[in-house]
């Protein structure tokens, strides 16, 4: 599903957070199409009323009343309700260190999309959990920000335990690694959410604590991929994507996607998909 002149948008933390402040709530009603955007926090949504679609990285998923999705700052989305309708939403947003690491490490302990529709009674409960992030957001009490974290918490449980009980696939690499590695899947989930920003072998071995040397031995071990080879697959596939879900210049995907130089992008583009960038959306626009 693609639409004309779309331009993402970066939404950045000081638009929507403070230090002080490290998650904010939103009730919201879409009545119109949410542009295409991605942000550099973290971001829950819980529909409680209407339907329409969530185009997350290229791909449709339908919402309705009890549709949950987690967002991080390596997605891009738009939203459309479905034509004269809206749809009503809690969504909170919130940093990387705003949970605890534990929550963290078993969000993306398989490294897969969570989104997921909670049915009638679950849905219930988990309308009420965020009615009470509302609650405490708007009327200020001792110890609110301890009730927001620990409510956050166990939704976002929930979220995972959601997406087991509906046999979502979950990649051997999430499966196996983070038993035998798991600092350096901690490494791994860091370069998923981070791989659009400058990164280097260092940076992710600093993530995982271990030498640069051992890390690129484990990292090896456990993906099967050297660690340039499976940053450069993180940034093809997600300017992949964004060629077919956008209508940016093939300059400023690059650079979106993290490449420096367009004729690196141009040709690393073209020996892992057999066609050039500008080929490719020429393809998806017809």
């Amino acid at each position: 599903m693609r639409s004309g002149n779309q331009q993402p948008r970066r939404l950045t933390n000081d638009q929507f957070l403070s230090p002080s402040a490290p998650f904010h709530i939103y009730h919201q009603l879409v009545r119109e199409r949410w542009e295409l955007h991605w942000h550099e926090f973290y971001e829950l949504c819980f529909v409680i009323g209407g339907s329409g679609t969530n185009i997350l990285n290229g791909e449709p998923h339908r919402l309705a009343p009890g549709s949950m999705f987690l967002l991080t700052p390596a997605d891009f989305h738009e939203i459309y309700p479905d034509d004269g309708g809206r749809i009503e939403l809690f969504n909170v947003v919130f940093k990387e260190g705003c949970v605890d690491e534990a929550i963290h490490e078993l969000l993306f302990r398989d490294l897969a999309e969570l989104a997921v529709r909670f049915e009638a009674e679950q849905a219930s409960g988990m309308e009420a959990e965020f009615r009470r992030i509302w609650k405490e957001a708007m009327e200020p009490r001792t110890g609110g920000a301890m009730v927001v974290r620990g409510t956050l918490e166990r939704i976002l449980i929930e979220l995972v335990r959601e997406c087991e009980r509906q046999t979502l696939e979950f990649r051997k690499l999430g499966e196996s690694g983070s038993t035998l590695y798991p600092t350096v899947h901690r490494a791994l989930v860091y370069m998923h959410h981070h791989f659009r920003s400058p990164l280097t072998l260092e940076d992710a071995a600093g993530q995982a604590q271990l030498h640069p040397n051992y890390f690129s031995e484990c990292f090896r071990k456990m993906t099967g991929h050297s660690f340039q080879q499976y940053l450069l697959d993180l940034r093809l596939t997600f300017a992949r994507s964004l060629l077919t879900a956008s209508d940016l210049p093939v300059t400023e995907i690059c650079h979106a996607s993290g490449f420096n130089t367009l004729t690196h992008f141009e040709r690393v583009f073209k020996r892992r998909f057999g066609q050039s960038p500008r080929h490719y959306m020429r393809k998806s626009q017809r």
